[in-house]
C-alpha cells in the first residue's frame, strides 16, 4: 500500500482537475479504485495518450500539481521507467497532444 502523504496528494490533484473541468474525473477515479494509486499512475505515465488532467493543469501553469510531478516526488514508489516517463512529460509539456 502506498504511503498516506502520496494518497492525499493524489486526491488533491484529482480535486484540482475536477474543479478546473467542472465535473468528476470519470476515468481516473475508477482506474485508481481498480488498480490502486501507484499502479494507476504508472499506467498513465507510460501510455502514449496525454491525459486531460495533465493538459488542464499544464494550461493553468500548475505542472507541479500533476500526477507526473507526484511520480517524481514519490519516485521511490515507482519503477524507473515510470519515473523517466514522468520526467520527460514534465520537461516537454507542450510537445504532447
Amino acid at each position: 500500500m502506498a504511503e498516506a502523504a502520496f494518497i492525499e496528494e493524489v486526491e488533491h490533484t484529482i480535486f484540482l482537475y475536477e474543479r478546473g473541468i467542472g465535473h468528476a474525473a470519470t476515468r481516473t477515479r475508477p482506474m485508481i479504485e481498480r488498480y490502486g494509486e501507484v499502479e494507476a499512475l504508472s499506467r498513465l505515465m507510460v501510455t502514449a495518450d496525454l491525459q486531460q488532467g495533465f493538459k488542464a493543469l499544464r494550461d493553468r501553469n500548475q505542472l507541479d500539481k500533476t500526477f507526473e510531478a507526484l511520480v517524481v516526488r514519490f519516485q521511490h514508489l515507482f519503477r524507473p521507467d515510470v519515473v523517466q516517463a514522468a520526467r520527460w512529460r514534465l520537461a516537454h509539456p507542450y510537445e504532447l497532444f
